[in-house]
């Protein structure tokens, strides 16, 4: 009897085994370059610095431009990890969703040559915002700060995989949910709250 009951474990083991399933791929890989070129003429340079940790930042976050009425995936972050984005010139809208979950805006106007830094700042229960950093003032949030330092060497320059983008179109649905959310918030946010969530041209680092 007890060989008879070792066998079936046996056979049992290796069922479950040979069910095993591949651990599931990266959404975003560590880019093969990490130094960060200057930005084109033609094109502003936006840099996403998510220096959370991998307790925190363990879903990805899906970062789109939504000007207008359309939703183009600019880069897929998570924790340790950053992401430079080109734009064009002149006025934007960036959305930072959490997994389709939780929704944050960001409105920006930029300029052609110039680099810029977003802060991809996490909020205990409510998501990542998009904080533009400054170039002058006493806001924590800017890149006189003294955190500034550590956000950018603390983080890696990060790409999104065919895996993470196939993810995001997946959960389409979901994210548009949310994207209509966060708008609901966004709108009942004061003008100064706005403000605090808009990029400026004379936030730029590099002319």
């Amino acid at each position: 009897m007890k060989r008879l009951i070792a066998a079936l474990l046996s056979l049992a083991l290796v069922a479950l085994t040979g069910c095993a399933t591949e651990p599931p791929k990266p959404m975003f890989t560590e880019a093969a370059t990490q130094s960060l070129p200057p930005p084109p003429r033609d094109k502003a340079q936006v840099v996403f610095l998510q220096p959370i940790n991998s307790i925190q930042g363990a879903a990805p976050v899906a970062l789109y431009d939504v000007t207008d009425s359309g939703r183009t995936l600019l880069a897929i972050t998570g924790a340790h990890s950053k992401a430079a984005v080109l734009l064009s010139p002149g006025q934007h809208r960036l959305m930072a969703n959490h997994s389709g979950m939780i929704a944050h805006y960001l409105d920006a106007n930029v300029e052609a040559g110039k680099r810029y830094y977003v802060l991809v700042r996490f909020i205990y229960g409510r998501g990542f915002q998009l904080r533009p950093l400054q170039t002058a003032g006493g806001s924590d949030y800017s890149v006189q700060s003294k955190d500034f330092p550590s956000w950018v060497s603390n983080t890696r320059f990060v790409e999104a995989t065919p895996e993470g983008r196939a993810y995001f179109e997946k959960i389409n649905d979901a994210v548009t949910k949310s994207q209509a959310e966060g708008w609901k918030t966004w709108l009942e946010k004061t003008d100064q709250e706005r403000a605090q969530l808009t990029l400026r041209p004379d936030d730029a680092t590099v002319q």
